[in-house]
């Protein structure tokens, strides 16, 4: 599978970075969380379907000694520059129900941004400054560019209640960037959400399978989700609310394996027209 798993951000710092050290002191681990803008959907044609700037805040993570040191100069409001990779885990996130207060354990799926360059532009800026230097930044604000194969089949949405047809999908990706502190069996392969909307949707649901090859160029985006679980005391379920990240598409590409029906529909056109010639 080719290897392609690139992520540039430009954003800015919504709290103060968050380091965490190991009881002899040494330095174990940094999050940040950063705001971007994220450029409206297009369609085929070039359309814009979301009308207007979507604002993500996508987490930085990263174990490298180096780069937590650089974090751990950040402060809230900093202009900040980053490159790295699309990084998934699988985790057990913790909820406590509602009802008898225990705590429970759901498997789910960590998704952040492994840096492996960070710089800041400009410090201390309150959120009007730094939503202003966004939007005359926002190309570079949001892109990822992914190649992978899909898991498994797409999804489509049509609800009638809503503007746009939706698509989703997961792929394996594998990453040039080698990252150690991931504790994962196999280190170099992700698997992120992707989901389309419009007429992207719609050319997705066509042409794709499992274990077809694209290449996609879109951005992250974040998003508060309901979920529920039974409590393992009580019996109860309740809800709770968690974190979906996933990449919306500027563009796919469909490299191999994909389904293109109307060539082979014009392909059995033209060997009946050579036979009727005949």
């Amino acid at each position: 599978m080719a290897r392609e798993n690139f992520v540039l951000l430009h954003g800015q710092i919504q709290s103060l970075p968050k380091v965490y050290q190991s009881t002899e002191g040494a330095l174990t681990r940094a999050i940040l969380a950063v705001k971007v803008l994220r450029r409206p959907y297009l369609n085929g044609n070039g359309e814009v379907l979301g009308g207007k700037l979507h604002i993500d805040c996508p987490i930085i993570m990263t174990g490298n000694e180096e780069m937590i040191r650089k974090i751990a100069q950040m402060q809230q409001g900093d202009m900040v520059d980053i490159r790295g990779v699309l990084t998934t885990r699988e985790v057990l996130k913790s909820t406590i129900c509602k009802k008898c207060g225990a705590k429970n354990s759901v498997q789910g799926n960590s998704v952040y941004i492994t840096p492996i360059y960070l710089c800041r532009r400009e410090e201390h800026l309150d959120t009007m400054a730094g939503f202003e230097l966004l939007k005359e930044r926002n190309e570079i604000s949001n892109v990822v560019i992914l190649i992978g194969n899909l898991c498994r089949p797409p999804q489509i949405y049509n609800d009638e209640a809503v503007r746009f047809s939706t698509c989703q999908y997961q792929i394996a990706t594998n990453r040039k960037f080698h990252i150690r502190d991931t504790g994962a069996a196999d280190v170099r392969t992700d698997y992120p959400w992707i989901k389309s909307f419009g007429a992207q949707a719609k050319q997705d649901a066509m042409r794709l399978q499992e274990g077809a090859t694209i290449y996609v160029n879109g951005g992250i985006q974040t998003r508060e989700v309901a979920r529920t679980t039974i409590c393992e005391n009580c019996g109860e379920e309740y809800v709770w609310k968690d974190t979906a990240s996933e990449i919306v598409p500027y563009s796919v590409e469909y490299l191999e394996g994909c389904l293109f029906p109307e060539r082979e529909a014009k392909g059995e056109e033209d060997g009946q027209s050579e036979k009727t010639s005949e």
